[in-house]
């Protein structure tokens, strides 16, 4: 029987994950992953633990082409075609031996985790962020690369109605909290959606961010920590937005 070719995908989508767990360091392990419904793309959120109160975290993507945001914090590996899976497990050791002590492995500060509960509640609400693309990026639909450093960071960002961005368009002026933005999204926390308008939305992946929710230390005043590092007319205009 002659596979189709989402067949092909999803069977090498699963041999890369039970490869991934079969060849992971002890200290390692796979907290969460997510896998397209397009191409051979498995992105996969690894956790290590160094003691009871100290995790470092790898945003680890295995695909059959280029990624196509530039400066992301992820560690890419390149698997070619479905036949050079073979090879998968090697090349996992090899990511694992190069990458052992670099910044490829990060760890969630308390405004990670802060923003990060922001960007809960507010999906909570059906509210999400975006980004407003150039024309020649948002046409070519990821096949031109969007450099997170210094394209997104030139977009003007907007909260915005999940379902629907012409309901609602909040503008919002704040590089700081852009840039942590962009920094969740290269690590793959949050999923980018192509809307209208030239929009990019923004949105926390649930499969990764729950779990980092409850593996971090999050007993503290997230929003008092909002409202100290980006100001009290943000926070304001943030809830205004969600309980008007």
């Amino acid at each position: 029987m002659r596979l189709d070719q989402a067949q092909i995908r999803k069977l090498g989508q699963k041999y890369i994950v039970t490869t991934l767990k079969k060849e992971l360091p002890s200290t390692v392990s796979l907290l969460a992953y997510n896998i397209s419904k397009t191409d051979m793309s498995v992105y996969n959120l690894l956790c290590q633990t160094e003691n009871e109160t100290q995790n470092k975290w790898m945003t680890l993507r295995i695909a059959d082409h280029p990624l196509w945001l530039e400066n992301a914090q992820q560690v890419s590996l390149d698997i070619g075609s479905p036949a050079d899976l073979i090879h998968l497990p090697e090349a996992i050791q090899k990511v694992f031996s190069r990458y052992e002590n670099t910044d490829q492995w990060y760890q969630m500060s308390k405004n990670d985790i802060a923003v990060l509960s922001l960007l809960d509640q507010c999906q909570q609400k059906g509210l999400v962020w975006a980004v407003r693309l150039p024309e020649e990026i948002f046409a070519a639909f990821k096949k031109r690369p969007l450099d997170l450093q210094t394209d997104f960071m030139e977009a003007e960002l907007f909260l915005t109605n999940r379902n629907n961005v012409n309901s609602f368009l909040l503008p919002i002026h704040l590089s700081c909290f852009q840039a942590q933005l962009a920094q969740l999204y290269g690590r793959n926390l949050l999923f980018s959606q192509f809307a209208r308008h030239h929009l990019l939305k923004l949105l926390p992946t649930n499969q990764w961010v729950q779990p980092v929710l409850q593996k971090e230390q999050t007993n503290f005043d997230w929003q008092q920590l909002i409202i100290h590092n980006y100001g009290t007319d943000f926070y304001q205009k943030c809830q205004k937005a969600l309980y008007s």
